[in-house]
């Protein structure tokens, strides 16, 4: 007799979708990639004599390693993983698709999403995302959202940078349910589509050039589970656009949600104690 329990395999986010396949990498390139040498400033300091580190890259391999390392130590499990360079191996964007025996049964998987730069063109910064698993259409949320600067003391605050944000997995899964809830409860017409995708262009959630083809995926979607004329099918049409391009996602979700939200009445910090949205500057947490 067979056992369905052991037979069916756990649903997965494919990964490959969400983040395209341009820049993809295997880890081992990512290991193979060389950390510059720390900068220093050009003034000494007045009591020791010594320039000080202005600017302490990291490894891209260390914020992965160290990400992973509290997943696997918090019983998560990385069903999936994907890693991308750019910019001459300089900048480095990895997605982590992960689950936990805790969590409540839905139709969106969770993904990690790790950035880091060696040019300061952005800090060492970990988001959360998730996607549902008809169509892999990822979307990061502001619940959960922290980052490190490149400064002297970086490694030293890098575990507790990771653990405060990793920390939050449960609260983010718990308000993402509910945000997905109510935007399925808010039954959209067409002219009140075209008004959204409007207001969410000039919030900046999509360039002016993807407008129409929003538009199509609500008309149209690929999805037959959204033709639903709701929100969370002009959430999914959005989503659908922003397939491939890692780099900007974070900014457009955070665009998206800020228009969709305030359209539904909804208020994540309403579902989720304590969002997490800070900067680790040298020991400090700051709001930004």
């Amino acid at each position: 007799m067979n056992n369905n329990e052991n037979t069916i395999a756990p649903r997965k986010v494919n990964l490959h979708i969400c983040g395209g396949n341009r820049t993809l990498v295997d880890f081992e390139r990512v290991q193979s990639v060389e950390t510059p040498m720390p900068s220093f400033r050009n003034k000494p300091n007045k009591k020791t004599g010594e320039l000080a580190v202005s600017h302490q890259p990291i490894a891209h391999d260390a914020l992965v390693t160290r990400a992973k390392s509290f997943l696997d130590s918090n019983g998560f499990t990385i069903q999936d993983e994907v890693h991308s360079l750019a910019r001459g191996d300089q900048h480095y964007f990895g997605l982590f698709a992960v689950d936990h025996p805790n969590r409540v049964a839905t139709d969106r998987g969770c993904v990690i999403g790790l950035r880091n730069s060696h040019d300061k063109t952005f800090p060492a910064g970990l988001c959360a995302g998730d996607a549902p698993f008809v169509c892999d259409n990822l979307i990061f949320t502001n619940t959960i959202k922290l980052a490190r600067r490149h400064t002297r003391n970086i490694l030293n605050d890098l575990d507790f940078t990771i653990n405060r944000a990793l920390g939050k997995l449960f609260s983010f899964w718990h308000g993402q349910d509910n945000r997905i809830e109510a935007y399925k409860n808010f039954d959209l017409t067409n002219s009140k589509v075209n008004d959204l995708v409007i207001r969410a262009c000039r919030a900046g959630a999509i360039p002016k050039s993807k407008i129409i083809d929003v538009v199509d995926q609500w008309e149209s979607s690929d999805h037959t589970q959204f033709w639903d004329r709701n929100m969370n099918s002009l959430y999914n049409a959005f989503t659908e656009i922003y397939k491939g391009n890692l780099v900007a996602l974070p900014n457009r979700s955070e665009a998206l949600h800020s228009v969709l939200d305030s359209e539904v009445s909804f208020d994540i910090a309403d579902h989720v104690e304590n969002t997490l949205d800070m900067e680790v500057v040298e020991n400090e947490l700051v709001e930004v």
